[in-house]
């Protein structure tokens, strides 16, 4: 079937004759159904019924009011270059022909007093619109094909995403029918559809407008349907579309006549929508969304391919730069594919070298290929793996790393990516550490055995002296045998204890706190407790903590000090009615043998911040409600779960 035997002719007949206008159209729509006959009866109403709506055929009389239809004629040459116009007029001459043709008439025809005149222009008007049709489809398939050509080689060269968009519309709204288009995504919280990138007849259009993806009224026209039901979505005449109520008076301003939104996808990801604005209604037709629902693919596909170009640059930069090393290898035999220059330098190998040999010749972890298939299993089932190991540099020496290895798949096919950090400097400081322990613990146990022997003699001797005399010298002597046990005792607990917590547990609280203040001579004292949740610890080093500040409280404060344990919402913390602490001092009071009162030793907030560090909890003092001290215990690491 050819296009005039399926589609229908839409046909504009200006005549300041109404009866015969009328006439005109029974006759024509009746000599064939496919036509649809719409009247004027001046050229100003005929201009504005083509502004508003789309025709294919113009008849017009010749002697008209105000303007004849010649006039006529060369105002719609002027914005309607190509569309058919035939004068069918009365009044018969030569001149009046020669002078429609030469104003670019498609054809000429004189009125007659038979109807066979009628079937005459049914056929002149059905010829003209066939070549035109004909004419206009070759054009819009050649519009189509360079369109179509010039944005995806523009996507091609565009280095970035925001490039790609700017340049899609910029190509768009310079190629005829188009004025204007732009590209915006979803903002999720307010559902309002944000441009990225426009270009063309614009005038802050977009600032004038609100387009949603909701289902109100801002949400209806072809923005927000082809958001939500990922499809084209047009408005063929904004001008007559009830949808675009919203938008109408800012777009026919602007000589927006129709309108089509396009949803970007690739792979079921949904990158934003194109839309796009024509001069002319009905611009949109099956050709013409066919383009826009193609171009919608190979912009969404061109916008996840400069995604993940930007990414794998992104990551390029990341490997070249970090300071540790970076292995990206095969899954199979863990073959180095991919290497950065720290890892060449650590390894004492020149990059060419270093790729294509495996993990195992430069790895303590495994010896040979088949262990390191095994690995690589382990780290798929775990999603990721990190361990200490060791590498092998080019001479055959080694040093410690440690590492971590993850699985990534990358358009189907699977990398394991290796971050090695070299830990020698830590290993040597661990070990320092280790030694300096032992001797610190070495001579701790030492000098408790020597003093422990003499004071134990002394404590006898006072004993047997008090059973011959009675004298406050004694007594006073005994105190102070007391107090250098203590102090023993602190400070093997400061030298062997205070940075070490061994199993951790979930501990209640409340009959914790009551448990350690019945180990602590409390006199009048009281304590309170408010905390519902537990405390994630280790229930030796928390009781030494608890005790020592419920002690360092009551020797601080008065005999009916309150002492009061709540939580914070990242901690704890342990808070008294007693004088406080100065803020000068809030930091010297954690130096080993810091006291100002007679009775303590000195170290038990040192104590108290050793362990709080081995729990991976910062302490700060800060001053209570009551003005009295309060210790604060924030959780870095661990605290509760």
């Amino acid at each position: 079937m050819t296009v005039s035997e399926t589609a229908g002719i839409h046909v504009l007949h200006v005549d300041d004759e109404p009866v015969f206008v009328e006439l005109t159209a029974d006759i024509l729509e009746r000599e064939d159904s496919r036509f649809s006959v719409e009247p004027a009866t001046s050229a100003r109403e005929g201009l504005d019924r083509l502004a508003a709506d789309d025709f294919d055929c113009v008849v017009s009389d010749y002697q008209m009011p105000r303007k004849n239809g010649i006039e006529f004629l060369e105002a719609i040459r002027d914005e309607y270059p190509e569309l058919p116009f035939i004068l069918f007029t009365g009044k018969g001459s030569e001149e009046v022909a020669s002078e429609a043709i030469s104003a670019g008439a498609t054809d000429y025809l004189q009125k007659g007093h038979s109807t066979d005149q009628y079937g005459l222009l049914a056929n002149r008007i059905e010829n003209a619109v066939e070549q035109y049709r004909a004419q206009r489809r070759a054009a819009e398939l050649g519009r189509i094909r360079t369109l179509a050509r010039e944005i995806n080689q523009a996507l091609v060269r565009a280095n970035s995403r925001s490039v790609a968009e700017t340049r899609v519309c910029e190509i768009i709204s310079d190629s005829d029918p188009y004025l204007f288009a732009w590209i915006g995504d979803v903002d999720a919280d307010t559902q309002r559809i944000e441009s990225r990138a426009s270009a063309g007849v614009e005038e802050e259009y977009l600032e004038q407008i609100t387009v949603t993806a909701d289902d109100t009224a801002t949400g209806h026209g072809p923005g927000g349907t082809a958001i939500r039901e990922r499809r084209v979505a047009v408005s063929q005449n904004i001008h007559t579309d009830p949808e675009f109520e919203p938008w109408r008076d800012d777009a026919l301003e602007r000589g927006y006549r129709s309108v089509a939104a396009v949803p970007l996808e690739h792979d079921d990801t949904l990158y934003g929508e194109l839309v796009v604005y024509a001069n002319r209604p009905h611009a949109f037709d099956e050709n013409e969304r066919e383009l826009l629902a193609d171009l919608g693919g190979d912009i969404g596909h061109a916008i996840h391919s400069k995604e993940r170009e930007q990414e794998l640059e992104l990551f390029e930069q990341l490997i070249d730069n970090s300071n540790a090393e970076v292995y990206i290898t095969d899954t199979d035999a863990g073959i180095i594919q991919r290497v950065n220059q720290t890892a060449c330098e650590n390894l004492q190998y020149a990059h060419q070298d270093l790729v294509g040999m495996t993990i195992p010749e430069i790895s303590t972890k495994v010896n040979d290929v088949d262990e390191w298939t095994d690995v690589i299993g382990e780290i798929r089932k775990q999603d990721g793996e990190q361990f200490e190991s060791g590498n092998i540099r080019a001479d055959g020496t080694t040093y410690p790393v440690e590492v971590s290895s993850s699985y990534v798949a990358v358009d189907g096919d699977g990398y394991e990516v290796t971050i090695a950090r070299d830990i020698t400097e830590r290993k040597e400081r661990e070990q320092e550490l280790r030694r300096q322990n032992e001797r610190l613990e070495a001579f701790a146990s030492v000098v408790a055995h020597d003093l422990r022997n003499p004071l134990n003699v002394a404590k006898a001797r006072i004993e047997l002296a008090k059973e011959q005399c009675d004298s406050k010298h004694l007594d006073t002597a005994a105190g102070n045998i007391e107090r250098s046990f203590d102090l023993i005792d602190d400070m093997l607990t400061l030298t062997r204890q205070g940075q070490q917590v061994s199993e951790m547990e979930p501990i209640d609280i409340a009959s914790f706190v009551e448990s350690c203040w019945e180990n602590v001579e409390t006199a009048a004292a009281t304590v309170v407790t408010d905390i519902d949740s537990p405390i994630h610890a280790d229930p030796n080093r928390l009781r030494q903590l608890l005790e020592n500040l419920m002690r360092n409280a009551i020797e601080h404060g008065n005999e009916d000090v309150t002492v009061r344990v709540g939580s914070l919402p990242d901690g704890f913390y342990v808070a008294d009615d007693g004088p406080g602490i100065p803020e000068d001092e809030r930091e010297n009071v954690f130096e080993p043998g810091y006291s100002e009162s007679h009775r303590g030793t000195g170290f038990g907030l040192a104590i108290v911040r050793r362990i709080a560090h081995a729990h991976d909890w910062e302490v700060q003092i800060t001053e209570s409600a009551d003005g009295g001290a309060r210790f604060e215990f924030a959780n870095v690491g661990n605290l509760s779960e």
